[in-house]
């Protein structure tokens, strides 16, 4: 879309701010070496973006650096770049002409908010523009509004100052976007909800598979217990708490390692997927299912063990 779209958004009501940035895709090295590079208009981006933190020396540094950039601290710690490095970037996108960009790291920023990627690399959108065959072109633009309840009134009001035009425009809230964005590389709710379904169904298996081999190597066990005067109902009971501890105890650890690895930078999200975490609500129902899953993997082997007969469980040891 043309940067001239900028102006006329500001003229909408209730907006307070504007920026835009275009996609570069970029590749360092190798094409294994995937991350975020967004072309940004600089000085507006940062003060939409205070969650973008820098120090005031980098900050002004990558201002008056055309060709700067500022990189994520993610990034640091994989390719081990300083303040002051060079990074050359071969032309992932025909658009953005045949020779490699050249640029100078001048920040290396924090990410104030889990909504912050910091595996990211942003420069400047003129540096990209000027090589660029398509030029004065923005690939989104991004709005602050003075009041958040109005959202989708301000969106509906910039999408009809373009209706009909040849640059029509489809405003949404940010969430919104980037998963937008990130289903163009393909339906990740389906595939992240069929591997979800796949290891649930799985591990339930697994779990009754385990709890009926234990039934089975405890047939001596559970024989005694009968012969002593418990009830069937107790040893189902018992069979069916062994399986829920077990099994809570193991998603458990699960969802603290699922915690350490989307609080680490061990996981680009190469920034266009929405950043996400483990809250207290998954933490909850993590262990709900958990739970599901003992009781479930644990009802036939209980069952089992209940109706055990004592002659023929004593008769198979002997």
């Amino acid at each position: 879309m043309p940067t001239t779209h900028a102006e006329t958004i500001k003229t909408v009501a209730g907006v307070r701010d504007i920026t835009w940035a275009n996609w570069f895709g970029g590749i360092y090295k190798d094409p294994s070496n995937f991350f975020g590079q967004f072309a940004i208009e600089p000085e507006s981006y940062l003060r939409m973006f205070p969650e973008i933190i820098l120090t005031p020396q980098e900050k002004t540094a990558f201002l008056e650096d055309r060709t700067g950039c500022i990189v994520g601290e993610g990034l640091v710690k994989k390719f081990g770049w300083k303040i002051g490095d060079r990074i050359v970037l071969q032309v992932g996108i025909p658009i953005y002409g045949r020779q490699d960009y050249e640029f100078t790291v001048r920040g290396i920023y924090k990410a104030g908010s889990s909504a912050v990627d910091n595996m990211t690399m942003l420069f400047h959108w003129k540096y990209a523009d000027e090589r660029s065959i398509v030029r004065n072109q923005a690939g989104w633009f991004v709005s602050e509004i003075a009041n958040p309840d109005q959202a989708a009134q301000v969106a509906g009001a910039i999408d009809k100052k373009f209706e009909n035009s040849p640059y029509e425009t489809k405003t949404d809230t940010e969430k919104a976007f980037q998963t937008t964005f990130a289903s163009m590389f393909g339906n990740l709710d389906l595939l992240l909800g069929s591997i979800a379904l796949a290891v649930v169904i799985t591990t339930l298996f697994v779990a009754g598979n385990t709890m009926a081999m234990a039934v089975r190597e405890r047939t001596t066990e559970i024989a005694v217990m009968r012969t002593l005067g418990f009830r069937a109902r107790t040893i189902f009971l018992l069979v069916e708490s062994e399986g829920l501890v077990i099994s809570v105890i193991g998603g458990a650890i699960g969802i603290a390692l699922a915690r350490a690895l989307v609080s680490s930078d061990t996981l680009p999200l190469g920034g266009f997927v929405p950043p996400f975490g483990v809250s207290s609500l998954n933490v909850v129902v993590g262990l709900l299912l958990s739970a599901l899953i003992g009781i479930l993997a644990g009802i036939i082997p209980a069952v089992m063990a209940s109706r055990l007969s004592i002659v023929d469980a004593l008769r198979r040891v002997a």
